[in-house]
This record gives structure tokens, C-alpha cells and sequence, in this order.
């Protein structure tokens, strides 16, 4: 494949490879958190990828123009304790194994001031696995989310579904490491510190500032809210 020529109307920064040793550069690197919209925002987006939204920071391993803190989570979220009254987190959690999902919602918390919401959107695995069993038993109505989109060369049954969502990922080349129903992230949720966990719907929730939810994920996606005040 011929690399796409370079041009002097095109974004200098839109390079992959500009993007990426911006990213080398300046990952982990705090002056980030100096920057003005970084200190006067409450309120982050926790791997915002290429969604970034303008009125959160936006937070990302990978850099690009509308990141505003180019970070590596596993290595702690980089805000002080009880600075954010609220973090949205979209399609993120389910990249990472799960202890380090257990670490990174114990740090949401901890960055949470009393009262503050988290809202976290993930692959509803508990759709998946019903909607396979709904076709093994031959109901025809039984359609899973992209079903047909998986990208997989090779003979299609309900299962090449199910492993694409637990293992492989349609956007991302990072793959998923652990997924998760409302009852396992709720109890998650609650043993980071959090309370009462709530399964909500697209677009609905405790705090507008987060009712950010991409339009084209509705169609597989778990919403779970849960409140910063202790138990």
C-alpha cells in the first residue's frame, strides 16, 4: 500500500507519525496539567481516543491535536484527590485486564470531590451472551450489535460474535481484556468506594456534563453511573 503523499494543506500534526512522537514526547510529562482548560475544567473524559469532547479534558495514551493530557492510566490518573466532580469514561475500561481495571476505579474515586459522578459506558457483555444463546435455540429475531462487521476471514457462526467482542475489537487494534455486565461492574464500582451503582440509559443520568455518549456505540453499550459519596 503507497503512504498517503505529504501536503502543505494538511495538518502537520493529522501525521501518524508526528502524532506519535508528539505522544513519546510528552506522555506522562505534568506540564501538561498547567495548561489552562486542563486547570480550569472539573470534569474528564478517561480515554477519550478520537471522540474528544470541548467542554472536558480529554485524556489519552495516544496523542492528537484535541488531547489535552497525553497520559499512560495505569500508571494512576495525574489530578489531585477530590479535584473532579465528574468523569466520563467510554468504551475505555474493557482495554485493560482486570486488576488494573480495579486500580483504575480506585483512583477515579479517589480523584472524585464528595457528590461527584462517574459515568462509564463499556461493551454490554450480558447482550452479547444472551442474544448467542437466543440464536442457538433458533430465534431468528436475534441480531447481535455489527453482526456481520466483525472483520474475521473465516466461517461465520454466533460465537465469531462473541469472541469478537470479548477478545478482538471493531475500531481499536488494542483488543478488549475484560468485560463486564451491570451486576460485575456495579460490584466493582462499590469496592472502589463508590455509591449506589445505577444501570441508566443513553443520554440519561445524574449529571448533563457527562450525558456525552457517542450516537453509534448505543446500539452495544452497558451505561453505568455511581456517586463519589461513601456507602
Amino acid at each position: 500500500m503507497s503512504l498517503r503523499p505529504f501536503s502543505l494543506s494538511r495538518p502537520f500534526t493529522s501525521y501518524a507519525k508526528v502524532q506519535a512522537a508528539v505522544g513519546w514526547a510528552i506522555r506522562n510529562r505534568r506540564f501538561q496539567l498547567r495548561r489552562p482548560r486542563v486547570r480550569s475544567s472539573a470534569y474528564l473524559d478517561l480515554g477519550c481516543g478520537l471522540n474528544p469532547h470541548p467542554d472536558l479534558i480529554n485524556l489519552d495514551y495516544l496523542w492528537h491535536p484535541q488531547v489535552d493530557v497525553c497520559w499512560d492510566i495505569t500508571r494512576g490518573v495525574p489530578f489531585p484527590d477530590g479535584s473532579l466532580r465528574g468523569v466520563f469514561s467510554e468504551h475505555c475500561l474493557e482495554h485493560f485486564p482486570l486488576p488494573v481495571v480495579r486500580q483504575l476505579l480506585r483512583e477515579i474515586r479517589r480523584v472524585l470531590a464528595p457528590g461527584g459522578t462517574v459515568r462509564i459506558v463499556v461493551p454490554d457483555a450480558e447482550l452479547y451472551l444472551r442474544t448467542y444463546v437466543r440464536q442457538l435455540d433458533g430465534d431468528k429475531a436475534a441480531v447481535f450489535p455489527y453482526q456481520g462487521q466483525e472483520g474475521i476471514d473465516a466461517p461465520w457462526s454466533p460465537v465469531v460474535s462473541v469472541n469478537r467482542v470479548f477478545y478482538q475489537d471493531r475500531e481499536s487494534p488494542y483488543g478488549h481484556r475484560t468485560m463486564f455486565d451491570f451486576c460485575f461492574l456495579a460490584l466493582l464500582l462499590c469496592e472502589a468506594g463508590f455509591a449506589q451503582p445505577a444501570r441508566c440509559k443513553f443520554r440519561e443520568g445524574r449529571d448533563t456534563r457527562l450525558l456525552i455518549d457517542t450516537t453509534d456505540r448505543q446500539i452495544e453499550s452497558l451505561y453505568v453511573e455511581a456517586s463519589s459519596l461513601p456507602a
